[in-house]
């Protein structure tokens, strides 16, 4: 049976799989023969596990279908800062590595569901960038425009998913390194609540805003995933936006976003509308300044991150890493302590705003443009010529100092690059998310 895994997602294989449709091994087969035709273009993969998906995917066939094993036969791009058993962790540094004898936590609960690791993915050297870029390894490219970013950190299983190299992939995310790639490649990705997906196994970064998560091409794919990652029964999606309250973010979309990208939000807000959500313009107060807060703060926890090593290893840094280092290594502790004590203010501001309109959700745009060239230094952004990495965190950096989870979903396209709406929400609401992230998702299918 000829297999395109291209035109699957995950709930649909699932249904194909334990239906008897669709064979574990078949699927395996074709994704590994992807990789083999076009990861010599993309650079999704850094290494590929071509016997031990083999394995994995045997087991999952000789297994059958049961209630515990969500992810049966699905293969799955790991992000090459988190732990796979037997595989070398890079952290896509040139210096760096570990060759872990046990899964981190995620994977293993991925692992026990049935999934099928093929390999990790291609990041951002120690996930510290937004763009994709990698000096060490080369850059992922994006699927859509190998010219183009693919955003990052978690390129390679952004790149990997939209183009038929996995089903789904497990990466990180910390100011949008799930969402803004996400955005950029036209598939979804999910930040969970902080904290309730385990991080041991994981290279950190800046533990006070790291997540592990979901990336995949559907907003009800990523639910399952999450369901798996979060240790609780997969639910049924609920795509029912009717008597939520939303925000919308309307300062993000006038102020800060290229007109087609308010656009598509503003079509955005009007579905949800149509599945009878209530959706009001709000404008927290400060909210611009959020990316200052989120820039302080990450500075310091990742100088701290990687103090063991640096002055060893400090020339073998990618030049952009190292200064992002040695910046965080000159800011005085009051200076962290006055980020998270502007981030308190922050999140008290917005969560007066949420009580103020008796909102369930907020809505704002993913990125404020789609993918830029991959030798652009800044984009234009209005009338502001902005630098890529301001750009790409500009609307991704706020959420995540919330704390809360957040998805994106595809929202639109220009010139044909796509671009992403991202729902956020309060700690602890990932189903409010997954709901209006999915009736978004519908209603673009349905157009």
């Amino acid at each position: 049976m000829a297999v395109d895994a291209t035109e699957l997602t995950v709930a649909r294989a699932r249904a194909e799989i334990d239906g008897g449709g669709l064979s574990p091994v078949e699927l395996t087969d074709a994704v590994l023969a992807a990789i083999a035709e076009h990861n010599g273009e993309l650079n999704a993969y850094l290494h590929v596990d071509e016997e031990g998906a083999r394995a994995q995917a045997r087991a999952a066939e000789t297994a059958g279908p049961s209630p515990e094993l969500a992810l049966r036969g699905i293969p799955i791009c790991v992000k090459d800062i988190v732990d796979v058993a037997d595989l070398p962790t890079t952290a896509g540094a040139d210096h760096w590595r570990r060759d872990p004898a046990s899964d981190a936590d995620s994977v293993a609960r991925l692992r026990a569901a049935g999934a099928v690791i093929v390999g990790k993915g291609n990041t951002n050297e120690f996930a510290y960038g937004i763009d994709g870029h990698n000096p060490h390894w080369g850059d992922a490219r994006n699927p859509h425009d190998p010219e183009r970013l693919t955003g990052g950190s978690t390129s390679g299983p952004a790149a990997a998913v939209a183009s038929g190299l996995a089903l789904a992939g497990l990466g990180t995310d910390t100011g949008g390194s799930l969402r803004v790639p996400a955005s950029l490649c036209g598939v979804a990705g999910f930040r969970p609540t902080i904290g309730s997906v385990p991080m041991r196994g994981v290279v950190p970064l800046a533990w006070s805003f790291d997540v592990a998560g979901p990336i995949a091409r559907t907003a009800e794919d990523c639910g399952v995933l999450l369901a798996v990652l979060q240790d609780r029964p997969v639910a049924p999606p609920d795509p029912l936006a009717a008597g939520l309250r939303v925000g919308l973010l309307a300062e993000q979309l006038s102020d800060y976003s290229e007109p087609y990208v308010a656009a598509g939000l503003e079509r955005a807000a009007d579905v949800l509308r149509a599945h009878g959500a209530q959706v009001v313009e709000v404008r927290p107060r400060d909210l611009h300044l959020a990316p200052a807060v989120f820039r302080t703060i990450q500075l310091v926890e990742a100088s701290r991150a990687h103090a063991r090593w640096f002055n060893r290893e400090r020339e073998r840094y990618a030049p952009r890493v190292r200064d992002l280092l040695e910046c965080g290594r000159l800011l005085p502790a009051d200076a962290y302590v006055a980020g998270q004590q502007a981030r308190r203010l922050l999140v008290d501001e917005v969560t007066a705003t949420v009580r103020e309109h008796r909102l369930d959700a907020l809505l704002a745009p993913a990125t404020p443009v789609v993918a830029p060239r991959r030798d652009a230094a800044t984009v234009k952004v209005g009338e502001r010529e902005v630098t890529v990495r301001a750009a790409l965190l500009s609307m991704t950096a706020p959420i995540s100092l919330l704390g809360g989870p957040a998805a994106v979903v595809p929202a639109g396209t220009h010139e044909g690059m796509p671009f992403g709406a991202q729902v956020a929400a309060p700690p602890g609401a990932e189903a409010t998310v997954l709901r209006l992230a999915t009736a978004l998702e519908q209603a673009r299918s349905t157009a």
